[in-house]
C-alpha cells in the first residue's frame, strides 16, 4: 500500500481517537460535577466521585476523588497526542502531495509497425515523501503505550461503574424493603435501565 493511503487512514484514525477521548472526558466530568455535592458526605476527606460509591447505614457516599480525576482528565493526555499526530499526517496528506516534485514522470519512446515513433509519458500516483523507518517504529511504540493507557483508563471507569451499581442495589433493597425472590428481578431491572442510559 502506498504511504499516502496509509497516512490518510492514520489521520482519520487519530481524529476518531480525539473525538472519542474528548467524549469520554466530557461525559465523566459532567456526571462527576452533577453528583459532586450530593455524594460528598464524608467528614475530613473528599468522597465526591461518582465511581466506587459506597453504601453506608445512613448515606450513599461517593468514592475517593482520585479515580474521578484519573477517568476525567486521563484521556486528555492521549487526546493531545492524537491531535498532534492528526495535524502532522493531515498536513502531509493535504499539502505535500500537491507539489509537482512528488510526481514521478517517465517518458518512453515507442516505435510503431509502420515506422513512426510515439512518445508515451507515464505519471505515477501522488505520494507523500517517505518517512524514515525509525519514525514508524517510534510512532508504533507510542501508539501501543497510549492504547494500553486508554484500556487501563477504561477498565478503571468500568470497574468503578459496576462497584457503584452494586452498592446502589443495596440502597434500593433497604429503601424498598424487598427480600427473597424479588431481589433478582430488581437487580436485573436496575442493570437493564443503567445499561440503557
Amino acid at each position: 500500500m502506498d504511504q499516502l493511503g496509509i497516512e490518510k487512514r492514520l489521520t482519520l484514525s487519530y481524529l476518531l481517537c480525539v473525538i472519542l477521548g474528548a467524549i469520554a472526558s466530557i461525559t465523566t466530568g459532567v456526571a462527576w460535577g452533577h453528583w459532586y455535592r450530593t455524594l460528598d458526605q464524608c467528614v475530613g476527606r473528599n468522597c465526591s466521585c461518582i465511581i466506587y460509591g459506597k453504601n453506608t447505614l445512613s448515606h450513599f457516599l461517593g468514592g475517593n476523588q482520585a479515580p474521578c480525576i484519573w477517568v476525567t482528565f486521563g484521556p486528555l493526555l492521549y487526546v493531545f497526542f492524537c491531535i498532534c499526530l492528526s495535524c502532522f499526517h493531515g498536513y502531509r496528506v493535504l499539502f505535500t502531495t500537491k507539489s509537482p516534485r512528488m510526481r514521478t514522470t517517465r517518458s518512453v519512446v515507442a516505435k510503431m509497425e509502420h515506422g513512426s515513433s510515439v512518445q508515451i509519458t507515464a505519471i505515477s500516483q501522488e505520494d507523500t515523501s517517505p518517512l524514515p523507518r525509525c519514525f514508524w517504529i517510534t510512532l508504533s511504540v507510542f501508539s501501543s503505550f497510549f492504547f494500553a493507557y486508554a484500556l487501563i483508563n477504561f477498565s478503571i471507569f468500568l470497574d468503578g461503574y459496576y462497584t457503584t451499581c452494586n452498592q446502589y442495589r443495596r440502597v434500593l433493597e433497604k429503601m424498598l424493603g424487598i427480600h427473597g425472590t424479588a431481589l433478582p428481578v430488581i437487580h436485573g431491572r436496575l442493570m437493564f435501565y443503567l445499561n440503557e442510559y
